[in-house]
């Protein structure tokens, strides 16, 4: 019964986006899309002319095939691309394959398939013609083909055949010992890309902490022509602390090979900040701010290279309630309404936001969740921040046009990208896309 009320209110929704009066296009979103294509298969934009039993067809051979294929067909391209969209639906869909076809671009995300399977699809109905229901037809037969398991042909003799047993016997035996050798390199292969998965993360955090030690060098230099100024010696001896603390820390740095030594590295870095912070607020005439708890930052929740002095902000979540620093720009801009400039930091080939990177790459390591407000002192209201979209958005890899592996100019409007997998619903997603020029008929 639930299932029946479910196709009805889906087929209302879809009812009312075909009613309604001729206004600026409707902008759907995966919270929008995915109950309709959980129920239909696909979902196609009002604005947009589609042979949907043509799609019907497609959905259902794959279907038959034993995939779960899903179709979106936009009029404009989604914020974020339409890699990224798809992903949002089969975030809610739970798992299968999305196909997101937009103005200018092509996007697939799956458990299904492999990366190089839906880039193979995607091919196949980029090259296909007849409109967005052509494109779809061979995008979802490339998919069935290239998954099919190839057919065995095996002669064999009559019974009578002499020494057919010992002949079947040694087959067997070489089945086994080809099934053992292939386990042993499937476990050293998947042992050697492990390993080089590690040394590929240590590099990412090596090259951001390497970045923070440059803009922790410059904001000393500048602090000591401050505190040069000053008639204090406080200020000073402030200043040789956070010099040395910093001078440790990148002396340090060239033997950080492991994760490990790179938080510890990290945490030294909110030591000198502090201490710096200290150095300036004295100088300055200003009481030096307390030291914080070996569990807190003493740095910008927005840019951990933004210099002093900082302020106390707090962060509510879902979760509840967290204190963090911001310095004062950033402050004044929240007091603005403004939003901040905030630092990506590349983990694991995405880009995420400062303050939720690891703390071995110089990151915050907050669990914020996509949705959160940071509020300082002076704020009317809190000041609501959505990451998700920044973080999907940024894990897209372009390949360079002068690479072999680039499209031709004739079949691409822009550059091919590419974005490697990530964990959803305990399952592995592959996602492709590039893009597209739309094709009429």
């Amino acid at each position: 019964m639930l299932s029946g009320m479910r196709r009805i209110l889906t087929l209302i929704i879809v009812a009312l986006f075909v009613l309604a009066p001729a206004g600026p296009a409707f902008a759907g979103t995966p919270e929008i899309v995915a109950p309709v294509v959980v129920d239909i298969g696909y979902y196609v934009d009002p604005s947009l002319t589609v042979d949907t039993n043509s799609l019907s067809n497609s959905i259902t051979r794959a279907g038959n095939a034993g995939y779960r294929v899903m179709v979106v067909l936009l009029d404009s391209d989604p914020s974020g691309g339409s890699t990224t969209f798809a992903g949002g639906v089969l975030d809610r869909v739970g798992d299968g394959t999305v196909l997101v076809l937009s103005e200018n671009q092509d996007g697939a995300e799956s458990t299904e398939f492999s990366q190089a399977q839906l880039e193979a699809a995607l091919d196949a109905g980029f090259e296909a013609g007849g409109g967005d229901a052509g494109y779809v037809d061979a995008f979802v037969d490339q998919l069935i083909a290239g998954s099919a398991p190839a057919t065995t042909v095996a002669s064999g003799g009559s019974e009578s055949d002499s020494g057919g047993g010992s002949g079947g016997f040694l087959i067997f035996i070489l089945i086994v010992g080809g099934l053992v050798a292939l386990v042993w390199w499937l476990i050293r292969r998947s042992k050697k890309q492990s390993e080089a998965s590690a040394l590929d993360r240590v590099e990412e955090a090596r090259h951001e902490i390497r970045g923070q030690l440059d803009a922790m060098a410059n904001i000393i230099l500048e602090i000591s022509d401050q505190v040069s100024a000053s008639s204090t010696r406080d200020d000073n001896a402030y200043l040789e602390q956070a010099s040395k603390t910093f001078t440790d820390a990148s002396d340090s740095f060239e033997a950080a090979d492991e994760m490990s030594k790179l938080e510890t590295l990290s945490d030294r870095l909110d030591e000198a900040r502090w201490q710096l912070d200290a150095a300036a607020a004295i100088a300055d005439g200003k009481p030096a701010p307390e030291k914080p708890k070996p569990e807190e930052r003493h740095a910008c929740f927005f840019d951990p290279t933004h210099q002093g002095p900082f302020e106390e902000a707090s962060i509510k979540t879902s979760a509840g309630e967290k204190k963090v620093v911001v310095c004062s720009p950033d402050a004044e801009k929240l007091r603005r309404g403004q939003e901040p400039s905030t630092r990506m930091i590349e983990v694991g080939g995405r880009q995420v936001p400062a303050a939720t990177a690891p703390r071995s790459y110089g990151g915050g390591g907050l669990d914020l969740g996509d949705l959160f407000a940071v509020i300082v002192g002076g704020m009317g209201q809190a000041r609501s921040y959505d990451w998700s979209s920044r973080r999907s958005q940024r894990t897209r890899y372009t390949s360079s046009p002068s690479s072999s592996s680039s499209r031709s100019v004739g079949k691409s409007v822009g550059s091919t990208s590419r974005r490697k997998s990530s964990s959803s619903a305990g399952k592995t997603r592959k996602r492709a896309g590039r893009t597209r020029k739309r094709r009429s008929r």
